[in-house]
């Protein structure tokens, strides 16, 4: 009799223990509830910076804004706490302890700035948080793979690459490629030549580092009329991009003047004016005036949940990966964990959102896109040329 109990009372104590592990396992993480998905988030709100800064929040909030409107994801509406780092980086940190220890949040998205971002992660990869489709990037995110990172937005290395080879295709035989004196700008302005000599083993390529925040271009621009280059590239912000392109018109230079993908945005177009007529540059998205639906039904939603701004490339790109994010917790499934979002992301296999290139990621590949969309400035507007290429392709 008792030998009988033993044997029946062992697997119901079992099945009990099963039970209370299966309901262990199957707890959602932070950030989670039956009704609320808690995403944490950081930008540039003031200062300089919020010139690209505000863009890309009005972007992921305009998308999660027409989801939760259609009902959200399985249920649950999608919060995204933003907080202002101002483009410094001990703020940025301060923001991520708040996110994450008060706020309790899921993952850090579509959060800008790569600089502030990278003093962030010793703490998020010591408390376990994934750092999701952000609005920025460097080489050493994803090569290697970080387990903890993931990102969609093609690489400045890559960006600067496909500029090199877009002036050796069309056969420029001397670049000069202008860059703000910081480490940062200067390592995306090396990938300049490698991507020329790949089109065009002679073409010649210098590099002319300038000291970041320099709003008198005149000696810049007379040192390129000496030189007279086939095309200039340019690598650093926007308002030095515009200081450049006015000396060199009214100086009457002759180049071709290129820049890279962060700074293709209404803004280049409207403070420029006609200076920047010509001007080309790599695009992450389709152009935020394309007809195609995608880009259609993120002018309606940026009308809706963020009235305050105009359509942009900025807000057009964090609306595409807060998209991303999207796709990859209805992947991640039940429960809704860390690891189990970062196995969502890691799902996407061609998954096109209709706006950039398409999205593919993997256990050991962490970015899931390097393509690239060519643009020029004709007549005040950014019009394609071609479609998107694989900047580390031979297009």
């Amino acid at each position: 009799m008792m030998t009988r109990s033993i044997q029946i009372g062992l697997p119901a104590l079992a099945l009990a223990f099963g039970l209370l592990g299966s309901a262990a396992r199957a707890q959602d993480g932070p950030g989670v509830s039956k009704d609320e998905i808690r995403l944490g988030s950081w930008s540039a709100l003031k200062g300089p910076f919020a010139l690209y800064g505000l863009p890309g929040v009005a972007g992921q909030t305009a998308f999660f804004g027409r989801l939760n409107e259609q009902g959200g994801i399985d249920g649950r509406k999608v919060t995204v706490i933003v907080e202002d780092h101002a483009y410094n980086p001990q703020q940025a940190v301060a923001a991520a302890r708040k996110l994450v220890d008060s706020d309790k949040v899921l993952a850090i998205q579509g959060s800008y700035a790569t600089g502030p971002s990278a003093a962030t992660f010793p703490y998020l990869q010591q408390a376990g948080v994934p750092y999701v489709m952000p609005y920025g990037g460097a080489l050493d995110w994803y090569e290697p793979a970080r387990a903890l990172i993931v990102g969609a937005q093609t690489l400045l290395d890559y960006q600067a690459q496909a500029l090199g080879r877009w002036v050796g295709k069309d056969g420029l035989k001397s670049v000069i490629v202008v860059h703000a004196a910081a480490s940062a700008f200067e390592k995306v302005a090396l990938n300049v030549e490698p991507g020329a000599r790949s089109a065009s083993p002679d073409t010649k390529v210098e590099l002319m580092p300038v000291k970041l925040g320099t709003s008198d271009y005149a000696p810049i621009a007379l040192e390129i009329a000496r030189k007279a280059p086939d095309g200039v590239v340019f690598i650093g912000t926007i308002q030095e991009l515009v200081a450049l392109a006015k000396e060199l018109k009214q100086q009457k230079v002759k180049t071709q003047l290129l820049t890279y993908g962060g700074n293709v945005g209404m803004d280049l177009i409207k403070i420029g004016g006609d200076s920047v007529e010509g001007l080309r540059s790599v695009s992450l998205s389709y152009t935020v005036e394309s007809d195609r639906p995608a880009v259609k039904e993120y002018r309606e939603a940026l009308a809706k949940f963020a009235p305050g701004e105009r359509p942009d490339y900025g807000s057009l790109l964090t609306y595409a990966l807060a998209k991303v994010t999207a796709e990859a917790i209805r992947r991640a499934g039940a429960p809704l964990t860390r690891a189990s979002l970062v196995k969502g992301f890691e799902q996407l296999k061609d998954y096109d959102t209709g706006i950039i290139g398409k999205v593919t990621l993997g256990p050991d590949r962490h970015l899931g896109t390097t393509e690239v969309l060519r643009v020029e400035i004709r007549n005040g507007r950014w019009e394609p040329i071609g479609g998107f290429i694989d900047s580390l392709g031979p297009w």
